[in-house]
């Protein structure tokens, strides 16, 4: 799925469309997910994975968007929902048409040249949003999220913190299996509909 600053991204605009002021919970939000060490959290719960009629996996946003609704005030669990969303956009978009299409033996390569892309785009979104690490990490222990483990967060957030200290130039045409412009448009679709289903989900509980 994306990767953290990818996420950050996310969370940085969602964060400027929703709020009046930078909110630091809504990034430790968006990482949380991922968060599976040093505890371990199957990907299946912390994502929130269902299987469709057809037997296919799908990130289930909507199911936790309706599970967490009275949460939303808490922009924690707002940056956690975009985290779901966001990783359904890239496994439709990105996955599937990138890595899943190819014949089996040709996945892991794929794989490993996405990780290697990973890292330099960490670099090239940077220039297109001049994002600056999460200078506070406060402590999240009012969340309760189906396998969550709030006390390990700084670990991810540290991590975070750690893709921000590049050196390598790169440019885009360094890239092996991704485009700068498809990731910058997947970041804006995550976003639209971060914001599409907070809108729904807020006016249903009105």
């Amino acid at each position: 799925m994306g990767s953290r600053m990818m996420h950050y991204c996310i969370t940085s605009e969602v964060n400027k469309r929703i709020y009046s002021s930078p909110e630091a919970r809504i990034h430790l939000g968006g990482l949380a997910p991922d968060l599976t060490h040093p505890v371990y959290a199957p990907k299946s719960v912390t994502h929130f994975v269902r299987i469709d009629k057809e037997g296919k996996k799908r990130t289930d946003y909507e199911f936790f968007a309706q599970k967490y609704k009275d949460n939303f005030d808490d922009s924690f669990y707002v940056g956690y929902l975009s985290h779901l969303v966001a990783d359904h956009i890239w496994y439709e978009t990105m996955y599937l048409n990138l890595i899943k299409s190819l014949p089996e033996e040709e996945r892991q390569a794929a794989i490993d040249k996405g990780y290697r892309d990973f890292r330099r785009l960490n670099k090239l979104l940077l220039r297109e949003y001049p994002l600056s690490p999460p200078m506070e990490v406060p402590v999240i222990d009012n969340v309760l999220i189906d396998g969550l483990y709030p006390e390990y967060i700084p670990d991810i957030a540290n991590q975070l913190i750690g893709d921000f200290h590049i050196e390598e130039p790169f440019s885009p045409d360094d890239l092996e299996i991704y485009s700068l412009d498809t990731i910058l448009e997947y970041i804006r679709l995550s976003i639209e509909e971060t914001l599409k289903v907070l809108d729904t989900t807020i006016r249903m509980r009105r």
